[in-house]
């Protein structure tokens, strides 16, 4: 489950990254502000959905931390 988290995580920082450029060489070139409206909302979405999946991942290892250590917790009392 991770590691497909993993795979679609990368994949939005793909798209964040190249709208962060688009808002970047927009506002470097001065281009009006309809475009610049359109791709900041870009990456204003695309900035929610990386932390949104980012976050699901961090989750999902504290939940895997948490069985190890009582799955470690439950070897321990049997031995």
């Amino acid at each position: 489950e991770v590691c497909k988290a993993l795979t679609k995580t990368r994949g939005l920082y793909g798209r964040w990254s190249d709208s962060l450029e688009a808002v970047t060489a927009l506002r470097s070139n001065g281009i009006g502000p309809d475009g610049l409206d359109v791709a900041e909302e870009e990456l204003h979405w695309n900035t929610s959905e990386l932390r949104t999946a980012l976050r699901s991942i961090e989750w999902d290892l504290e939940d895997l931390e948490d069985t190890i250590h009582i799955l470690l917790l439950i070897n321990i009392s049997f031995f």
